[in-house]
């Protein structure tokens, strides 16, 4: 069985068929999915989205970097108070990102990211990390907050560097810092070799599996909405980078997503 870690299925491109995506996932191996709210205006409907289908859909809520300018206090106060529902298993997406399509100023965002930090760990939550051209500023607040923390018990993660896109280096000191990294459809673009030598460097026991649904569709999909069904071919492709059974590694990454998420058995 497999676990979708990422997924955006609240996304308006999937109103006419949700549930019908949903069950396509699962009649691919998908057994548990993990939405992801970006921004608070989102939160009430992927905690909806969630309740709707407790055996299948966990989520998280989050303040992408393109959202930073709405962090406050009392944004870090609704995210505790909201943190309690058995619904929410993690906080995000946060991070940065300094692509051009991002108007929010750096120092605003490492703002934003700090606070969104601080109130995850006083919540207990994983964090789910964006980070896009912004690894060299990232990483180092990553391993500053973590410093000396302890990971609750039955942990093995503090979050995950969702669609993980750094060198080698950089996925080494994620996973140094306590970070899963987050194996996207773009492990399946035929360039990408730098990206697959980073993430069989991490080691299988660091990854785990998610489409960022509908973006980001895997090398057979490109140019198409992409759906969560497509874990098992970003499970597959990973499986032939390390030369193991596609079974194990789905075993593999099933565990590390539970462990991430505290997802049932």
């Amino acid at each position: 069985m497999l676990i979708e870690t990422h997924m955006h299925l609240g996304d308006t491109r999937f109103d006419e068929d949700r549930d019908v995506v949903l069950a396509r996932a699962v009649e691919a191996g998908v057994e548990w999915f993990v939405e992801i709210a970006d921004e608070p205006r989102e939160w009430d409907r992927a905690i909806a989205l969630s309740r709707a289908r407790p055996e299948r859909v966990r989520c998280t809520l989050g303040l992408h970097p393109y959202y930073a300018d709405q962090w406050t206090s009392e944004l870090g106060e609704k995210l505790l108070s909201m943190a309690r529902l058995p619904e929410v298993v993690g906080a995000g997406e946060i991070g940065l990102d300094y692509f051009k399509y991002c108007t929010v100023p750096a120092d605003r965002q490492k703002e934003a990211m700090r606070g969104m930090l601080a109130c995850s760990w006083e919540a207990g939550l994983p964090v789910v990390v964006h980070c896009r051209d912004a690894y060299a500023d990232l990483v180092p607040i990553l391993e500053e907050f973590f410093q000396g923390k302890a990971l609750p018990a039955g942990r093995r993660y503090f979050g995950v560097v969702h669609c993980f896109s750094g060198t080698a280096e950089e996925a080494r000191r994620c996973a140094g810092a306590g970070f899963a990294l987050g194996v996207d459809g773009p492990i399946t673009y035929p360039k990408n070799n730098d990206l697959r030598t980073a993430l069989k460097g991490a080691g299988l026991e660091a990854l785990v599996l998610e489409t960022d649904s509908p973006w980001l569709p895997p090398q057979s999909g490109r140019g198409k909405r992409n759906e969560p069904r497509a874990i098992a071919e970003i499970c597959e492709r990973l499986s032939e980078l390390f030369e193991l059974e596609k079974e194990k590694v789905a075993g593999a990454t099933t565990r590390n997503a539970r462990d991430l998420f505290a997802l049932p058995q």
